[in-house]
């Protein structure tokens, strides 16, 4: 057998390639500087010059407030915190990394949805809270009740209400969208609404959601009013008297739920024109009158937008 010195190392080395020395008149294809020319951007989108809450809006009548409950709680929860903050009638909750609105975009570039913001207001050490253990659960049971019960009243009010939704609500959402893919969307919007009643409180039959669906039009649904009526007139006798729940000397989570749902549902606009029915107009207001038998809840909502909102 033939045997050799070489080691493996260099049994395996191939051969060295060439260099070839390009002549200087080629010296451009050598690419030493890359890329060769940047062009600039054509759209730039300019630096925050103050942390900016991204939210439907503007609120009924062109004011501050989002017409929106969930976007309404954020906003004015941050003012009650004391936080400097811009706000953007974005419209678009596909702009948000979750999908929904509302969104808080701070200068230092991070983004943060609604669970993240009121963390993100605790961590500054901004938070309004309740001083007494007691009242805190106490009032984590109110909020639960409000964002299920009396939630799923302003959702059917605002999207399954006929007049509501053709009129209002929509046009609200949409109505800056072109036509016909508004429509499309608000009627995909509606029968989202749909399946979240149903999955989330199995309130409404089948036969009805599908009434729902294809032809807009459904009888009231007794369950989640007189569900929203409890849950009202449990509310009214809590506050009571008292400016703020919980006769705290500062308004508080809590205050912005609430204060957020009563202002969502009495300051819809009033339903134009002498062509819709009577009839249907009493329906489409079912919900807001149902507001009104609480005196204390009105004006606790009144004050609340003279001195936070107006």
């Amino acid at each position: 057998m033939a045997t050799t010195d070489q080691s493996p190392t260099e049994q395996q080395q191939w051969p060295q390639l060439p260099t070839i020395e390009l002549p200087p008149f080629l010296d451009f294809l050598k690419l030493k500087n890359f890329p060769l020319k940047v062009y600039p951007p054509v759209y730039e989108r300019s630096k925050l010059t103050n942390d900016t809450l991204y939210i439907y809006g503007p609120g009924w009548r062109n004011s501050w407030g989002s017409f929106d409950v969930q976007c309404l709680q954020i906003q004015i929860y941050l003012k009650f915190c004391g936080i400097d903050f811009e706000v953007k009638n974005s419209n678009e909750p596909n702009s948000s990394p979750s999908g929904k609105l509302p969104y808080l975009e701070t200068v230092t570039g991070a983004v943060y949805d609604t669970d993240q913001i009121q963390k993100w207001i605790t961590e500054r050490g901004k938070a309004k809270t309740l001083t007494s253990p007691s009242d805190q659960e106490q009032a984590k049971a109110f909020i639960a009740l409000a964002n299920t019960k009396l939630h799923a009243a302003w959702l059917f009010s605002s999207w399954l209400e006929p007049l509501n939704y053709s009129e209002i609500t929509s046009k609200a959402y949409y109505g800056h969208v072109p036509g016909p893919i508004n429509h499309l969307l608000a009627y995909q919007k509606q029968n989202e609404v749909v399946q979240t009643l149903l999955t989330d409180r199995d309130i409404l039959v089948r036969e009805e959601a599908s009434k729902i669906t294809i032809t807009g039009k459904i009888n009231l649904n007794i369950w989640i009013y007189n569900d929203a009526a409890q849950t009202l007139e449990a509310l009214s006798i809590k506050l009571g008297d008292n400016s703020y729940y919980f006769d705290s000397s500062e308004p508080t989570w809590i205050d912005a739920v609430i204060f957020s749902y009563i202002h969502a549902i009495m300051s819809m606009p009033t339903l134009p024109g002498s062509t819709l029915g009577d009839e249907e107009k009493k329906q489409a207001m079912t919900l807001r009158n149902m507001v009104r038998k609480h005196e204390n809840l009105v004006r606790y909502a009144k004050s609340m937008y003279d001195q936070w909102i107006k």
